[in-house]
């Protein structure tokens, strides 16, 4: 149940095992950033050595504590995890982040140590925990930083999980650049019990989040993650980044954490199937979200480029055209009214060139125009700062037809220091931005994918019979031979045998050992 995770991502209270004065300790890191983001309730340092630490009176364990503690956080190593875990239960601890790695990353050893904390926290009900292996979790708006990491990013609307902490710490400091926020931050390490599942479930009723990202290494438990991913996807976006596309990179993905990688193109299915929108670069990760939590919704696929400028107009319709977009064709109705003040040498179709004299009035008025046109779906603005441009005036004008607009518009503000003013303002009033035409069509084909996503989701499947009709005796005669070698795969014979054996329809194929008698199996079909 989503409620529970509240003694992680909602505490009152928070203790810091393993808490320590030496710079670069887990331990002092953790504490140090508690006590900077200024957390709002008691804060307890448990250490066996200090009788205070970083000015903060300390405890010699858990069942010391002068009053009860949502939100344990470990800093001591992997061995000392499940006897900590029985503390905390007994303490009556609603929540703990298991930081440590040295678990079934490692192997054999590893996972007994992950069977032994499971077996301890299994007698405690009320006790959640994410970890181990990972960086910790930060929540923004609650001045929660129980991580290590050494960036505290602002507020925000966007959730991020992650299944790898070191790509968290080079986000937190790539969205520190561009001044992201995020309504939760969460490192799920080894998921030995939160997982993602638990995570979507709670995120889709937070109000403070608006859309969700995630990074993706494996999913063990496909049920729960595909009913948590629907029921989230029907009300706010989700977006994800799958490590471990191909056979070597799955394989680093499984040394990482310790968990195999499935087949990419089944995860495809699964996502198209939940509603998620896939990405392929940790940029994209947040434009994407940003543009999917922003503005209307895409009721259709057809864009419009409007520009002062023929080049890059051209450039985008090559880009859309390349990821088998829909370029939208102007009504006549349209063609007909920007006839009336676009120069004669427009080019009365779609790229809609206003040309490189065009003032904000002339771009604003075409671009309400476009937007009204029935036959569009989406715009993608495009300025550069010519001679006669003023790209902050026709930002101005842009963010006025975009409050009534009821279609997604991109704008794409070309340059550097002449449209930093513009783009400022867009991105202030919520109007999605790009450096360049190809990221911004790249952006609106995934829009175009979440609304297909959405429409799958909302989908109901064909129906199935679940009797089958078979005789399982006979088969277990018949296909019990194929059960009776070490191979660990069915050749291509042996597969489709078995297929056919329960009434899979299956090409026929017919199996020859010399030329001579291919020759004559091929004559005689």
């Amino acid at each position: 149940m989503a409620s529970s995770l509240c003694g992680i991502l909602t505490p009152r209270s928070v203790a810091v095992i393993g808490a320590s004065q030496a710079p670069g300790k887990v331990g002092a890191t953790v504490l140090d950033n508690l006590v900077k983001c200024r957390f709002a309730g008691p804060i307890y340092p448990v250490s066996l050595h200090c009788n205070s630490v970083q000015g903060l009176k300390a405890y010699r364990s858990v069942a010391d504590l002068p009053g009860p503690v949502d939100l344990a956080i470990v800093c001591t190593p992997a061995g000392t995890v499940p006897g900590l875990v029985r503390q905390c239960g007994e303490a009556g601890a609603s929540g703990m982040i298991i930081l440590a790695a040295g678990f079934r990353e490692i192997g054999q050893h590893g996972r007994d140590l992950e069977d032994s904390i499971r077996s301890e926290a299994g007698k405690f009900k009320s006790l959640r925990i994410v970890g181990p292996n990972c960086l910790g979790v930060i929540v923004p708006g609650s001045r929660l930083n129980a991580s290590f990491a050494s960036t505290f990013p602002p507020p925000g609307r966007v959730a991020f999980i992650s299944q790898s902490g070191a790509l968290c710490t080079a986000v937190l400091d790539w969205a520190s650049e561009r001044a992201l926020g995020f309504s939760h931050f969460v490192s799920v390490g080894n998921s030995l019990d939160v997982g993602m599942a638990d995570l979507l479930d709670y995120l889709a009723d937070d109000p403070a989040t608006d859309a969700v990202i995630l990074y993706i290494e494996s999913i063990e438990t496909a049920r729960p993650f595909m009913s948590a991913a629907k029921a989230c996807a029907r009300r706010k976006p989700i977006i994800a980044y799958k490590a471990g596309r191909f056979a070597e990179s799955a394989h680093a993905a499984a040394s990482h954490t310790g968990a195999m990688a499935g087949v990419d193109s089944v995860y495809e299915a699964v996502f198209e199937r939940a509603g998620i929108v896939r990405v392929f670069g940790v940029g994209d990760l947040f434009e994407c979200a940003q543009l999917l939590a922003k503005g209307p919704t895409l009721q259709g696929e057809r864009l419009a480029v409007l520009t002062n400028a023929g080049g890059p107009g051209v450039m985008a319709c090559d880009a859309l055209l390349e990821r088998r977009g829909t370029l939208a064709h102007l009504s006549e109705s349209s063609v007909q009214q920007l006839d009336q003040f676009l120069p004669p040498s427009w080019p009365r179709e779609n790229p809609v060139d206003v040309l490189g004299d065009a003032t904000p009035e002339r771009f604003t008025r075409a671009l309400q125009i476009v937007g009204e046109d029935s036959q569009v779906d989406a715009i993608l603005a495009i300025l550069t700062p010519q001679m006669m441009t003023d790209p902050t005036g026709t930002a101005h004008g842009l963010v006025g037809v975009a409050r009534h607009c009821r279609k997604p518009i991109l704008a794409s503000w070309m340059g550097g220091p002449m449209v930093r003013e513009g783009i400022e303002i867009l991105n202030n009033a919520g109007v999605p931005t790009a450096a360049t035409p190809n990221e911004a069509v790249s952006a609106f084909m995934n829009l175009v994918r979440y609304a297909h996503n959405m429409k799958l989701l909302y989908e109901t499947p064909r129906e199935v019979p679940m009797a089958l009709e078979t005789d399982r005796h006979r088969l277990r005669e018949q296909l019990g031979q194929l059960f009776e070698t070490d191979r660990d795969v069915l050749n291509e014979i042996e597969a489709k045998a078995f297929l056919k054996a329960y009434g899979i329809p299956v090409a026929e194929v017919r199996e020859g050992h010399t030329a001579d008698e291919v020759a004559r199996l091929a004559r005689s079909t």
